[in-house]
């Protein structure tokens, strides 16, 4: 089907969008279960990682509600009508930068702990501008997709780049966090086995956690820079904000096991792994209780 601007096919248009959205849809159900688990493991963390938790599982609801908003516009609203496969909903701009207010919380934070490991700024403090430069650089998207309406005026030269240069901040600033933390975790390791057994599992599930934002959004940007006539790489995007929100929970959510694990790992080394072979059940509630940091 041939229509009106650079937008050409059904399939790699509304199937994108559609396909986008319930795959944004069911990471939305995955981020609710988090934070049900978050606020129920944690009842005595800090009252702004509860606040952190609180703005970002809203903002991911407000995300699928925009998303949703698009693609009823674009699939339903516009069906059987190729003339207005050009234009684009306000819901999808405004999805772009709640996206981004997604991305710069969940990277401060992590910023955040850079600085408390490493006790300094050196690294944390140029992520938290690169992330904000980000937050900006979105915005700015959001206002040209309203005010241009369509994608074939979207997609040129300006304000192309103003897009291009936000994801690639988000991919840049991600693998800058996933680097420094696995570096960092594995100077720690000690002449411990069990002890570097934890490090080891840290520094997957650090890598693990980072590498899926970091492949989505750099997917989504080549798709971008390489097939800007279609919107395969919205149908990536519209995921970006939900996989942000599961990494920084799952990292809240995970700390209680692995407390756990090094309690239990302690308890090994100072009886030589003589209770290896045992159950464990030395572990006292109150210590595992664990704030964030």
């Amino acid at each position: 089907m041939t229509v009106p601007g650079d937008i050409t096919t059904v399939a790699t248009t509304y199937g994108a969008i559609l396909l986008g959205t319930c795959f944004g849809c069911a990471l939305t159900g995955v981020v609710f279960v988090q934070c049900i688990l978050y606020y129920k493991l944690y009842p005595g963390d800090y009252a702004w990682t509860k606040f952190l938790v609180f703005v970002v599982w809203a903002l991911d609801l407000t995300h699928t509600i925009l998303i949703i908003v698009t693609s009823w516009q674009s699939v339903i609203t516009g069906f059987n009508k190729p003339q207005d496969m050009d234009l684009i909903p306000p819901a999808l701009g405004l999805s772009v930068a709640v996206t981004a207010a997604v991305t710069f919380l969940v990277h401060c934070f992590f910023a955040n702990r850079i600085r408390k490991l490493m006790k300094n700024w050196y690294i944390a403090l140029p992520v938290i501008i690169l992330a904000f430069c980000r937050l900006l650089a979105a915005c700015c998207s959001t206002s040209e997709i309203i005010r241009l309406k369509h994608y074939s005026l979207f997609i040129r030269p300006y304000p192309a780049w103003i897009f291009t240069t936000g994801v690639t901040l988000s991919a840049s600033v991600e693998i800058i966090i996933t680097t420094t933390m696995i570096i960092f975790l594995g100077s720690r390791k000690t002449g411990f086995a069990n002890m570097n057994h934890i490090i080891n599992s840290l520094v997957l599930y650090t890598l693990e956690t980072g590498s899926v934002t970091s492949i989505v959004t750099v997917a989504s940007l080549i798709c971008w820079l390489i097939m800007r006539h279609n919107l395969i790489f919205l149908g990536m995007h519209f995921a970006i904000a939900k996989l942000y929100a599961n990494s920084l929970l799952a990292t809240l959510n995970t700390r209680k096991r692995l407390r756990i694990d090094r309690m239990y790992s302690s308890e090994r080394e100072h009886t030589g792994g003589l209770a290896a072979g045992l159950p464990y059940t030395g572990v006292n509630k109150s210590l595992v209780s664990v704030r964030s940091h």
